[in-house]
């Protein structure tokens, strides 16, 4: 079982945001995505959103991650109204740690991935999409949750 890494990056105001703080007594859920620009990405960041509800009863905080720049992340931010962090990791360094690095157009980027810690920091559960479009939906997540039994 792997643990998180107690990952610090920049938030999109320039402050550290520090993973294992973010995460504190709670589950934490990770999504990775390929960026601003992918329909895919802001369909499910947005499915994700209308369902936070639903997920917050598990106790779980959700995290999105992509190789984004900071401006771009903070834009899909506020324009999807998105309440959870979306973290820009443009030098891939976690998603490098992940080993989810893919291509498009010549950029880096993330390959669509869910993973979910308990509050112990161990990953409990993962799943990458093999293709661009292979990524769950909010009610499958909440079902994932709720078999894992948080």
């Amino acid at each position: 079982m792997k643990s998180l890494k107690n990952y610090t990056v920049q938030n999109n105001n320039g402050e550290d945001f520090i993973f294992h703080d973010f995460q504190a007594d709670k589950n934490l859920l990770v999504i990775f995505f390929r960026g601003a620009w992918c329909n895919h990405c802001k369909k499910q960041l947005q499915d994700l959103q209308k369902n936070i509800s639903e997920i917050e009863k598990f106790n779980v905080n959700i995290i999105a991650i992509s190789s984004d720049s900071k401006m771009n992340s903070s834009i899909l931010k506020t324009f999807l109204k998105l309440s959870f962090p979306v973290l820009s990791d443009s030098d891939c360094k976690i998603i490098n740690d992940y080993n989810l690095k893919a291509s498009h157009k010549g950029k880096e980027v993330s390959k669509p991935a869910v993973y979910i810690y308990n509050k112990k920091h161990e990953e409990i559960f993962n799943i990458i999409g093999d293709t661009y479009d292979d990524r769950l939906s909010a009610e499958a997540l909440i079902k994932t949750i709720n078999n894992l039994s948080l």
